[in-house]
């Protein structure tokens, strides 16, 4: 990837244009444009940069990044039952171009180091690759990385989302470096994963060993064993002993032990394109059991049946749980 800063592209979106955006591509998708709408919608792009920056948004977040599936428009228009309705849709995907004043945005603008990663995964994809040495890494839901390797170092710079890392041994001697916003961890013959969680970056060693250097403190490394995993900041952090589920993901299971609601339903949301959110009057309700990962309807539907909680869906992309 080049150090260079991100264009025009990744900046942000005109809120009016992003709305026009968000209208044309549901039109598209709905099976319902015509040839005439189709010449309508280039003279649209064409009449002024913004409408073109804001369609191109509307490209990279529903095919390339997945946050909103194509089949949106289709359902979201065809099946609406009211006018009510028919806003909710829009303002899904509008939300998700960006077209919401940040105090009501779902989904976060997209760095430009995501949006050009060598390696990305969608909401819901999981994706083993082999790196050049023989090791591999495995991508979790909604990940974006780059893999660097030269004649002196292996690095991996993860962006967002979470991996599983096997590490193989190198016959020229280089070290092997996962980045993260947070610091530099080097691999020490080792298995482990790596995930971003807001400000902080989660490690957990399976086999071997890792040295992390956060940071602000990088002439303050600490190293993280075998069955321990750390949280750390750009100014440091602990270990304590791993979660015994730490690479559960990897067989596409989420484990839950008496965990919030609050908690179990953004876990789960990380494996979802669109909004899944549990309300606060349901926040506090607990969770146990292993919930298979393939199909989060079938989560949903079991939470509503083991606990006093309603699934109230808008769209296929906007759906919240609340105390029944």
């Amino acid at each position: 990837m080049s150090g260079q800063g991100a264009p025009a592209s990744a900046a942000a979106v005109d809120p009016r244009a992003a709305r026009e955006a968000a209208r044309w591509m549901m039109r598209m998708h709905s099976g319902e444009m015509s040839a005439a709408d189709q010449r309508r919608c280039a003279q649209w792009r064409a009449s002024d940069p913004e409408n073109e920056k804001a369609w191109q948004r509307a490209e990279r977040v529903a095919h390339k990044l997945g946050m909103v599936p194509p089949a949106l428009g289709a359902p979201a228009l065809r099946n609406a039952a009211s006018d009510s309705q028919r806003r909710t849709a829009l303002t899904t995907l509008a939300l998700a171009l960006g077209a919401i004043p940040l105090g009501w945005a779902v989904w976060r603008t997209t760095p430009w180091d995501e949006w050009n990663a060598d390696q990305q995964t969608a909401a819901g994809e999981r994706r083993e690759i082999s790196l050049p040495d023989g090791g591999s890494v495995v991508l979790n839901t909604a990940t974006a990385l780059d893999v660097q390797y030269d004649s002196a170092t292996r690095r991996l710079r993860l962006y967002k989302g979470e991996i599983l890392v096997q590490t193989a041994a190198d016959p020229l001697g280089r070290h092997f470096i996962v980045e993260s916003p947070q610091g530099a961890m080097r691999a020490i013959g080792t298995r482990f994963v790596v995930r971003l969680d807001g400000e902080h970056t989660r490690l957990g060693v399976l086999e071997g060993a890792v040295e992390v250097r956060p940071a602000s403190h990088p002439d303050a490394p600490y190293v993280v064993r075998a069955g321990r995993q750390s949280r750390f900041d750009a100014a440091g952090g602990a270990t304590e002993v791993l979660d015994p589920n730490a690479d559960a993901w990897n067989s596409g299971v989420l484990y839950a032990e008496k965990m919030p609601l609050a908690d179990f339903v953004a876990e789960l949301a990380r494996y979802r394109p669109g909004l899944l959110r549990c309300d606060p009057s349901a926040a506090r309700l607990r969770v146990s059991g292993a919930f298979q990962l393939r199909d989060t309807d079938s989560i949903l539907q079991a939470l509503a049946a083991s606990l006093p909680v309603r699934v109230q869906t808008r769209t296929r992309y906007w759906v919240t749980l609340t105390h029944a």
